[in-house]
């Protein structure tokens, strides 16, 4: 009696297509291919309509990455092919057709009522049954027209059908779908039932005033009656078994109008549930987006930072080192070995600002080519906790003329997750670029140490220049958030607490800084 599905509760979330994906991870095995989710900031370059976007994971010390393909944007109408009803497909032909079928219906009910009571009227002679009838002849082909707009006004569409049911012999057919129409739409409520109440009212009013009448001017007499051949009645009906059989009809008809309602009500909400959630996921997936786009945002930047400010720090030194040997030219007291030792210098800063350019372009290509950052950004023997690359790091200070004192003592390297020995290995590289940028010529003490049974310690520690008053905290060391490394420090202390360690720094009374960084035992496995 009504179509199905019911109004709409919201409108389904935007969606941006999905196409290829892929996923890298640097910590354990590599993982499955997660679902693609849309890409809504951070890396994109868009052509032709159409979007590459990048999602990275976590930066302390270790990354993930989608690399997803967006198709062009469509509306959630075109993605979903939803109507207002919440059918699925090519939901607006469907809807014209229930639309159609019902007027159909109804209005062919609603002309053979009044056409069988104008017969009677007619053999009765009574003029003015005869006009009550030819407007509900009328009445019974343009009512149906209202359900048109059962979807905006289901109440007033209700109540008008109701009464004009009442006042005139038209079928009850274009009641019961109005009524239907406003189960499936309205949430129950004192209106709701009275106007159902009036429905079925004017249902069971239809129905027995059609059983009032004689036999042959009654649809359920002529159902009821039998006839012969010549189209005359045998077995008439008896008055009270139409009069019972059309209060049964009624109530079985209101019973099946209020079923539909409510089934095609429950459906609405389903639908409407499954949209809501549709919608709650895409954001979630978008934020999801938000996130690992950030995360890659601060993966690349602290590469950036880890790379280029070794770099640059060590370029900073020689060219100050170059500095006071070249005021010995000014003094005319130069040797062939000084000569040569600015030479030497000299091509030492050439080839730290090549390097510096090198890094600086490889910054660069991963923001233009951000699915290479899974590679780039993973761990590797250059920079990982080891002999050969601490040695590497050690030689470049000292070639820049930093005196350092070293302690390294490295066991049990194959218990070492990946990730954490870069991070160990960031932290030595910061400390050391640290001491040469804030205390230039100061000696440096370097102590590194690592085995299964203790885990990874760093200590750096380097004078500063200047006495320091009284302090409190750690060991009798200033411990404030404000270390002369700036951001550098507090990025190697984010990305150790990320792993369960822990990196503290500050200056003693003696004015010499310290640089303390702990991983434990029970971590340097933790995610294999």
């Amino acid at each position: 009696m009504s179509e199905a599905g019911g109004r709409p509760g919201g409108e389904p979330g935007k969606r941006m297509g999905a196409g290829i994906t892929g996923t890298g991870s640097t910590i354990g095995t590599p993982q499955a291919p997660s679902a693609a989710a849309p890409t809504h900031a951070g890396y994109r370059a868009s052509c032709g309509g159409q979007g590459y976007g990048y999602s990275g994971g976590p930066s302390q010390g270790s990354f993930q990455g989608t690399y997803q393909y967006q198709q062009p944007y469509t509306t959630p109408r075109q993605q979903a092919g939803r109507t207002d009803t919440g059918a699925p497909g090519n939901g607006k032909p469907r809807r014209v057709t229930i639309t159609t079928v019902m007027l159909a219906c109804a209005i062919a009910c609603g002309l053979v009522q009044p056409a069988f009571i104008y017969e009677g009227m007619s053999a009765w002679h009574s003029d003015i049954g005869m006009f009550w009838s030819l407007i509900g002849l009328v009445a019974g082909a343009a009512l149906p027209l209202l359900l048109r707009k059962r979807d905006e006004k289901p109440e007033f569409v209700c109540l008008i059908v109701a009464i004009v049911t009442i006042c005139l012999p038209i079928s009850p057919l274009t009641a019961l779908m109005a009524q239907s129409a406003l189960i499936a739409r309205r949430d129950p409520d004192r209106r709701l039932y009275e106007l159902i109440a009036l429905s079925s009212a004017a249902t069971v009013i239809s129905r027995l005033r059609d059983a009032l009448m004689p036999a042959q001017y009654s649809i359920i007499g002529t159902m009821l009656s039998s006839t012969n051949d010549q189209g005359h009645a045998v077995h008439a009906a008896s008055r009270p078994g139409m009069l019972w059989s059309g209060l049964l009809l009624a109530v079985i008809s209101i019973a099946i109008a209020a079923i539909v309602g409510v089934a095609n009500r429950n459906t609405s909400r389903a639908q409407r549930a499954q949209r809501q959630a549709a919608q709650q996921q895409n954001r979630a997936q978008m934020l999801q987006s938000d996130l690992a786009n950030q995360q890659l945002a601060d993966a690349i930047a602290t590469e950036a930072h880890d790379t280029l400010a070794h770099s640059l720090s060590l370029i900073a030194v020689n060219a100050s080192a170059l500095q006071v040997q070249c005021r010995t030219l000014e003094a005319g007291n130069i040797t062939d070995r000084q000569l040569h030792d600015i030479a030497q210098r000299a091509e030492d800063i050439r080839k730290q600002a090549a390097g510096a350019l090198d890094e600086a372009h490889s910054i660069i290509d991963l923001l233009h080519n951000p699915n290479k950052a899974r590679q780039t950004l993973g761990p590797d023997g250059t920079t990982s906790l080891s002999r050969e690359s601490l040695s590497g790091l050690i030689a470049d200070a000292k070639a820049a003329g930093a005196h350092i004192d070293t302690w390294i003592d490295i066991q049990d390297m194959g218990v070492i997750h990946p990730d954490i020995a870069k991070i160990a290995y960031r932290t030595v590289q910061e400390g050391l670029t640290n001491a040469r940028r804030h205390a230039p010529g100061q000696p440096i003490e370097l102590e590194v140490t690592c085995s299964a049974g203790h885990g990874i310690g760093v200590h750096i520690s380097n004078p500063t220049g200047a006495q320091m008053p009284e302090h409190t905290g750690d060991s009798g060391r200033n411990t404030a958030d404000k270390p002369l490394g700036g951001n550098g420090l507090r990025g190697i202390r984010e990305r150790v607490a990320a792993v369960g360690g822990t990196c503290t720094w500050g200056s003693d009374k003696r004015g010499i800084f310290h640089l303390d960084a702990a991983f434990p035992s029970r971590i340097l496995n933790a995610n294999q």
